[in-house]
């Protein structure tokens, strides 16, 4: 139904090709990359390409797609966010180190770990085993380590994840491990984060088994993240002191429709609104924006489970706030730099790189620490070309713009930094000077021209579903002709030279 939307009449014109034919062409228009035979199949028919794709109307676009689209994804989150809700029920009973504690904790913990699960049945369905494997190994490695040497458990932990990420990508089927790959990435950030602060003495005692099992499938973050430190966690114990007011519903209502506009902006309107017969690289930001809202939806979603689960706040002595934020769209539409992209795009998984990565590897320089950071973050993500082509990049590409801005700043006396300056900066020329904001929008216009071409190739393919391989990722970006490569190499070489 929905594909039909998009395609309108163009199959119709090109003429009776019979059904194989047809399906040829459907995936011809879905994306998909073109073999020899589809292209001799429409030379045959005297076609060059498809036709060009008409706009629907509005009231198809919604009978077609927006209606679908927002009451089916109503329909398949609600029983999670039911458990989500359930699950902060029966830990308000808890009050932990009161006299009138109702419920002990390992029954709260417990009580985390069975919900989680049954979010991961209701997703994955036996697939769960995979993540359940991990965590069962992960806390046998655990509880060696720490009886032979704490200071190691951070390290052991990192390597039998990395081990166990490549095992997955050779062993499992590779749609499944795709479908997976996101709670995974959760589980492994968890893991590797719980360890490292047993080794740094940040965590002192030891978890229990209940509060590992619980903390690694909390109902709140074991689907859509997000990663939360364990510190974090134990407030479950504590939801007395997080009570369900008036600003806990409006945060969870506010996450919830922005998670729905987004869904709908992805799916939908971004195709709707720039067409496949546009220039190229018009197509290429919509293709990477339609990505870009999927993930953002993703973020909001995050945000309406863990706080449902009555996680995700902050306290100013007996205020509590729920402000928690996984993502900020604004500065990643409009940004002023990629530095500031990358920094907005996940900010719990970027506060996670930053503390047990970037921190670590800052003896090693800044370009080494930056490269490491992102080799972690591609691990993390699995063994896939594509993803580590873009996150690779975009390493080498924040590394660029961050000193070459850096010395601009230095030159010009201006506040033109890739990181925004702080208050009393000593630069003579302020954000408010008219040559400071040209310069930055400038800078601004062209983190997203590289954005548009890092995300070009996320777009609905039928490789969507098992991963992009490395044939995809650079016949995308050779379409383009590696244009935002040379910029950046461009842009290196003028840092040198001045």
């Amino acid at each position: 139904m929905e594909e039909d939307m998009y395609y309108g009449d163009g199959l119709s014109d090109i003429g009776d090709l019979g059904d194989i034919d047809e399906d040829l062409l459907r995936a011809y228009l879905d994306g998909d990359e073109v073999s020899p035979e589809i292209e001799e199949l429409l030379k045959a028919y005297g076609q060059e390409a498809p036709e060009a794709l008409s706009r629907v109307t509005v009231k198809e676009l919604w009978e077609n797609c927006l209606s679908p689209t927002f009451f089916q994804t109503v329909e398949n989150l609600l029983p999670l966010f039911l458990l989500c809700f359930v699950f902060k029920l029966i830990c308000s009973f808890s009050k932990s180190g009161s006299d009138d504690q109702d419920i002990p904790p390992w029954l709260i913990h417990l009580s985390s770990l069975m919900f989680g699960l049954l979010a991961l049945h209701m997703f994955f369905q036996r697939n769960l085993f995979y993540l359940l494997l991990c965590s069962i190994l992960a806390f046998a490695v655990l509880v060696i380590t720490n009886w032979r040497n704490r200071d190691y458990c951070g390290l052991s932990l990192s390597v039998f994840i990395i081990v166990y990420l490549i095992a997955c990508e050779f062993l499992m089927d590779k749609t499944v491990w795709h479908s997976i790959r996101g709670a995974q990435i959760i589980l492994s950030m968890k893991i590797i984060g719980l360890a490292f602060d047993l080794s740094t003495g940040v965590m002192i005692e030891f978890p229990s088994v209940f509060a590992f099992f619980g903390y690694n499938f909390c109902v709140g973050t074991v689907i859509f993240g997000p990663w939360i430190s364990f510190s974090e966690y134990k407030h479950i114990l504590s939801q007395h002191k997080r009570p369900m007011k008036v600003f806990w519903v409006l945060k969870v209502l506010f996450s919830l429709i922005c998670a729905l506009l987004c869904v709908v902006c992805s799916t939908c309107l971004v195709h709707w609104l720039i067409l496949d017969t546009n220039f190229k690289w018009i197509v290429a930001y919509r293709d990477a924006q339609s990505f870009r809202f999927s993930h953002y939806f993703v973020s909001f979603l995050s945000e309406v489970t863990v706080i449902l689960c009555g996680l995700g706040a902050t306290h100013l002595n007996d205020d509590v706030r729920w402000d928690l934020r996984v993502s900020k769209p604004y500065h990643i539409e409009v940004p002023r730099s990629l530095v500031e992209v990358v920094t907005n795009w996940n900010i719990p998984m970027h506060t996670w790189l930053k503390n047990y990565v970037f921190k670590s590897a800052r003896p090693l320089g800044n370009f080494a620490a930056i490269f490491l950071t992102y080799v972690a973050s591609a691990l993390l993500h699995g063994l896939n070309f594509q993803l580590a082509a873009v996150l690779l990049s975009l390493g080498v590409y924040t590394y660029v713009e961050y000193v070459f801005r850096n010395k601009l700043s230095v030159i010009f006396d201006a506040c033109i930094k890739a990181r925004r300056c702080k208050e009393g900066c000593g630069h003579a020329y302020k954000y408010s000077h008219p040559y400071v904001i040209t310069a930055n929008l400038l800078f601004g216009s062209v983190a997203v021209f590289h954005l548009a071409y890092l995300g070009l190739m996320f777009d609905h393919s039928s490789s969507e579903e098992s991963g992009y391989s490395m044939e995809h990722t650079l016949s995308k970006w050779s379409s383009l002709n590696y244009l935002s490569h040379w910029v950046i190499l461009g842009t290196f070489l003028f840092h040198v030279i001045i």
